[in-house]
């Protein structure tokens, strides 16, 4: 279904240029850069495995891109924890899309990873899908409640009392307490909208599913 693919290209090119958007943003609305940059990578790779119109990027760096996210998010997580800035998560995406990679065979338009795999892989690559989207399809349930957890954030953060005595300038932002790691509520204003934790959470949820329709092809 050449049309479907098409359709899942441009949704997954849209969501590479909408983390590229809050990239930008990153440092000023307080959310870890190397998190934006993952997911704009992880957008642009799945655009280019759906294409109809083929890859144009060679794999060779779609490996390097892929390799360097899983390393940094393995040792992030390694350091700090895995639920450091979503470090398991990444690890994950980062190695499924090197598997996928990894297995795919080009067709004639140039197609790598979801249109079936490598003759005489054997069935563990199918039991290797399996579990993936089994672990996507529960991220698209996760960034679901996310997303109901960020619907209910305040516009911007509320600030904490003032003291009685104290000056107001010493009044602190507090982070809403909705358990969503994709950075405060921000203030309505240019580029707002995509600057929001619900425009993050709804991208994961996307991409999320996205992925899990990849591999099912594999399968």
């Amino acid at each position: 279904m050449a049309w479907f693919d098409a359709v899942l290209a441009c949704v997954s090119l849209g969501l590479g240029l909408l983390h590229l958007v809050r990239l930008a943003t990153a440092r000023r609305d307080g959310r870890p850069v190397a998190g934006e940059a993952a997911h704009a990578v992880m957008g642009f790779g799945m655009a280019a495995m759906f294409s109809p119109l083929g890859d144009p990027v060679p794999p060779a760096l779609w490996f390097a891109a892929f390799g360097a996210s899983a390393a940094w998010f393995g040792a992030l997580a390694l350091r700090t924890g895995l639920r450091a800035d979503d470090a398991g998560h990444h690890v994950v995406c980062g190695v499924t899309m090197l598997f996928m990679l990894s297995l795919g065979t080009a067709d004639a338009t140039g197609h790598t990873g979801h249109h079936g795999t490598a003759a005489g892989t054997g069935p563990w690559v199918s039991v290797v899908a399996i579990v993936l989207v089994g672990y996507f399809a529960w991220h698209v349930l996760r960034c679901g409640d996310r997303l109901s957890a960020a619907r209910i954030t305040p516009a911007e953060p509320a600030a904490e009392p003032v003291p009685a005595g104290a000056a107001a300038e010493t009044a602190r932002p507090v982070d809403p307490p909705t358990g969503c790691r994709h950075g405060r509520a921000v203030v309505p204003g240019r580029l707002g909208a995509l600057r929001d934790p619900r425009a993050a959470a709804t991208a994961h949820l996307v991409m999320a599913a996205a992925m899990a329709v990849m591999l099912l092809g594999m399968i």
